[in-house]
């Protein structure tokens, strides 16, 4: 089969938890026998931006693909703002214009899709619209409650700036993710807890797709770097800054009136001045940036950490976690929208106190299960996204 994937972001390297769950189920679906053309935007400057070999190697995977810059400007803007009486702040960035919209069009067109993958509702517009030009069916890959998870990013961003960004950005998006969910043959919901809430609202096209664990896809890592204690996340996400801090300034003390030699290891991305310069500058944090796999620091913990008190959707850190053999201590948030069989394999507790105890526990303690994790993990292999396609077309797992 054909498949069209929309997306607002350049998904490839697969680094942070949006990214990586579009690029490998995009491996999925053609591990699975389908051609797969990716239509996105992407950063021209900073830290996002793709360079020729990021290009290369998604072209190594696709059968086509249509890639166009975010454009910016004053002139531009007041289109977006005046454009926010109909569509969002991030779905009107998302709409290609001028000579972008039509070389898109001529693309997919060349690639005739037998099925639009929508990801994220920013894309929306394209998406739709191409579905219903080639009679074809729409499939509406939600990542969030995205007007909650929005309004949640900006209660705990640490600037007044930031917190009118994000304020700005979920003008309307309620109701623009309701309609393009209506309007899907199928809604794939990334969480259980967020298909339950969409049902309770009258959306009946569910189904639970779990994103892939890059283990899903690729082996363990030959080689691994040791540490105590390990997280792992996006340093830009204001709910991951704020989780961090709190494991930093309130639990990481407890723990030191026990173990003083101990060490938080802090892996991640994008980590602006201030987080940067608190987390080089503690004496007990070890800290990588901007690392090309975030497998040889996962499989050398010994024991894996999610402090993240805030979000929406799946956590795709914790997928990650439960592929290694190391305990999990994590804040009741990190398993949200996953199934009870997954949280009964890690230590949950929300405070200071607790989470501090239950890493000593398990530094004294590390045995786990590994036949019950083995049998949780059987839930979030590839086959599940083969499950999800023929929901839709009623075809098999591969479609040549």
């Amino acid at each position: 089969m054909r498949i069209l994937v929309c997306a607002a972001y350049v998904p490839y390297p697969p680094m942070g938890g949006g990214r990586a769950d579009i690029w490998r189920r995009i491996e999925a679906l053609v591990r699975l026998g389908h051609s797969v053309m990716l239509l996105h935007q992407y950063d021209t400057v900073g830290s996002m931006a793709p360079g020729a070999s990021d290009f290369d190697e998604m072209d190594r995977v696709l059968a086509s693909r249509y890639s166009y810059p975010i454009k910016r400007g004053g002139l531009r803007t007041v289109r977006q703002l005046l454009g926010m009486v109909r569509l969002p702040w991030h779905a009107a960035k998302a709409v290609p214009s001028g000579d972008d919209r039509e070389a898109a069009h001529e693309a997919i067109r060349r690639f005739e899709p037998e099925l639009v993958w929508l990801d994220g509702p920013w894309p929306g517009e394209i998406a739709r619209r191409t579905a219903e030009r080639f009679g074809v069916p729409l499939v509406y890959r939600s990542h969030n409650v995205e007007h909650q998870y929005l309004g949640r990013q900006a209660a705990v961003s640490p600037s007044l700036r930031n917190r009118i960004a994000w304020r700005l950005a979920s003008v309307g998006v309620k109701r623009y993710e309701t309609r393009l969910m209506r309007e899907a043959d199928l809604v794939a919901d990334i969480s259980l807890a967020d298909l339950e809430y969409w049902r309770s609202r009258g959306i009946r096209s569910l189904s639970w797709l779990p994103p892939l664990p890059e283990l899903a896809l690729a082996p363990r890592p030959a080689e691994t770097v040791p540490s105590d204690i390990l997280f792992v996340g996006g340093l830009s996400l204001p709910n991951n800054v704020t989780g961090v801090r709190w494991l930093i300034r309130e639990v990481l003390p407890l723990l030191h009136r026990v173990r003083p030699e101990l060490t938080l290891t802090v892996v991640g991305s994008s980590p602006k001045g201030a987080l940067r310069a608190e987390l080089e500058n503690h004496p007990a944090v070890r800290s990588h940036f901007d690392v090309p796999s975030v497998n040889p620091y996962l499989f050398g913990a010994r024991v894996l950490v999610n402090p993240v008190s805030v979000g929406s959707g799946v956590q795709l850190k914790m997928l990650d976690m439960l592929m290694t053999d190391a305990p999990i201590v994590t804040r009741s948030q990190g398993v949200r929208g996953l199934p009870d069989d997954f949280a009964a394999l890690c230590e949950v507790t929300d405070t200071a106190e607790g989470f501090a105890e239950s890493m000593l526990a398990r530094l004294e303690d590390p045995a786990v299960d590994l036949a019950e994790r083995g049998r949780v993990r059987q839930r979030f292999e590839v086959t599940a996204v083969g499950d999800c396609l023929a929901r839709v077309t009623g075809e098999g797992q591969s479609g040549g």
